[in-house]
């Protein structure tokens, strides 16, 4: 598909603002002027992102698995595959944009340790994804393991989204859903810290649920909290105390049983190096 002339009339290009898309350019569009900085953009897909990044003056890297779907007509993007190394030179970008990107890929935590290797120290991960932990998504899996319940479970028949004749990858659905507090322990892992979580489309059927089910879910996080804080006494009380309590926090927040789609701001506090070293300093004294 060849790029199309683009315009800047203030608006985005034609590009749909709807769904997670619209909180993802409503971010871009406060940043202050971007000039020098650089903006990986992966999957970039049409280029809705890379737009947004370009009008604010900034070199943008667009990368997807099918680079001929972008429509950005001054950025060229290239192949690249998220499941392998990325072609980008290590702390060479000062932001990185997943959006919709990271519930089709097996391996996420080596997705993200590779956000962390090409990220600038203090540099920011937006990463966007289908919200695995709102409360109607939670129920449908008691049901039927599926995130909703008129949905049945990803299959054959439906999971392989696109194809191409001239290339032997396959761009799978919806196989790696991950739920928030998963993708909280990935971003520990892999040297980020959560700088922001901000709120998607609220689902009404998990507004009603959660109304009827918080006292429940408040009773439950806090008996789980209370059992398991006495374990991991290798860790220092006030730091294990924090750590979990924020867990509890995150289970409970509105954002994560209402919201559609998770919109989550992180930024590299850590090298990878440096996050390993962390990781296993506290192996030692739990030995």
């Amino acid at each position: 598909m060849a790029a199309t002339e683009c315009h800047d009339n203030g608006l985005s290009n034609g590009f749909s603002e709807e769904g997670v898309h619209q909180y993802l350019v409503r971010y871009i569009r406060r940043l202050d002027d971007l000039s020098g900085k650089r903006v990986l953009d992966i999957p970039c897909g049409e280029g809705r992102a890379t737009w947004e990044f370009r009008r604010k003056n900034a070199e943008v890297i667009a990368l997807d698995l099918f680079p001929e779907f972008l429509r950005v007509a001054d950025v060229e993007a290239r192949y690249a595959d998220l499941t392998e190394p990325l072609p980008v030179e290590s702390a060479s970008v000062d932001y990185v944009v997943c959006e919709e990107g990271i519930e089709h890929v097996p391996n996420q935590l080596a997705v993200l340790e590779e956000f962390n290797r090409v990220l600038r120290p203090g540099g920011r991960l937006l990463l966007t994804t289908p919200n695995d932990s709102h409360l109607r998504a939670r129920i449908a899996r008691l049901l039927f393991e599926t995130d909703l319940w008129k949905r049945m479970p990803p299959t054959e028949l439906d999971s392989v989204w696109f194809a191409n004749d001239a290339s032997d990858k396959l761009y799978l659905g919806h196989l790696f859903l991950v739920s928030v507090q998963h993708l909280q322990s990935l971003a520990t892992f892999s040297g980020f810290q959560v700088t922001n979580r901000y709120r998607t489309t609220i689902g009404k059927t998990s507004v009603a649920l959660t109304m009827a089910a918080y006292p429940l879910l408040v009773l439950a996080s806090l008996a789980t909290y209370l059992a398991y804080r006495r374990k991991n006494r290798h860790v220092a009380e006030p730091v294990r105390k924090k750590i979990l309590w924020e867990r509890v926090k995150l289970n409970l927040s509105l954002k994560t049983l209402c919201c559609k789609h998770i919109f989550w701001e992180l930024t590299k506090v850590e090298s990878l190096a440096e996050n390993r070293a962390r990781l296993k300093r506290l192996v030692r004294r739990a030995a």
